[in-house]
């Protein structure tokens, strides 16, 4: 419990968001209640409903704190590591890579995708509409990549992340999957590697050479 209860709002509402977050890291997600996190918090339940209109709306602002989940832009990147500078295949697979890197750093956004392939609760439903906005947000920022390969970019890249998803939450419990090590910063440079041969040879250009060179960018 915080030692001192905050006195402005924007301090009251960062605390409640670390407070879903400490509970979450500490006792997971049937923990979450209005009561617990305002004693986590040190503040009085009533401000969970009055800056977040309830525990839903305390949930929401969660998923979508950057603390918990990337920020378009922090996988978007800047200048010339800017995915929009780059061909069809470095863009995605190097927005893949960020992409895992992102998740890797945020040991609850691992929780929560490893609770979501068990259970289906409110905070994994609310994690999952945010997702989808994100990408779509995401996807407005791309250029338009599906005339510069036969291949389907959007799917290939759904298809990856998922994997990724699976590899981040199985490492909780497990150092590896069948062999292929996803433990430490080395084995997921070489999931890196796989991810950026396999999204050179699905979404090259119509080049029969094919680029499989790894992009600098990521």
């Amino acid at each position: 419990m915080s030692p001192a209860r905050p006195r402005n709002r924007r301090a009251t509402e960062r605390a409640l968001l670390e407070a879903v977050g400490d509970l979450l890291s500490r006792e997971g997600f049937a923990s979450l209640g209005v009561n617990s996190v305002a004693r986590e918090a040190g503040v009085d339940k009533v401000l969970i409903y009055r800056y977040f209109d309830g525990m839903a709306g305390l949930l929401r602002a969660f998923a979508a704190s950057e603390g918990f989940w990337p920020s378009v832009e922090e996988i978007l990147g800047e200048g010339s590591a800017d995915l929009r500078t780059m061909t069809a295949a470095d863009r995605w697979a190097t927005g893949l890579v960020r992409y895992a890197r992102a998740l890797r750093r945020r040991p609850l956004a691992r929780e929560v995708l490893a609770w979501e392939q068990v259970e289906k609760n409110d905070l994994t439903e609310i994690l999952r509409l945010r997702r989808e906005e994100w990408f779509e947000e995401l996807l407005r920022l791309f250029p338009d990549d599906t005339a510069a390969t036969a291949a389907d970019p959007v799917g290939t890249a759904l298809v990856i992340a998922t994997s990724i998803h699976y590899l981040i939450a199985r490492s909780r419990l497990h150092p590896d999957f069948n062999g292929l090590g996803i433990d430490t910063d080395a084995d997921w440079s070489r999931i890196e590697e796989i991810v950026h041969a396999l999204a050179h040879r699905t979404l090259r250009a119509d080049d029969p050479a094919g680029n499989t060179t790894r992009s600098e960018h990521a």
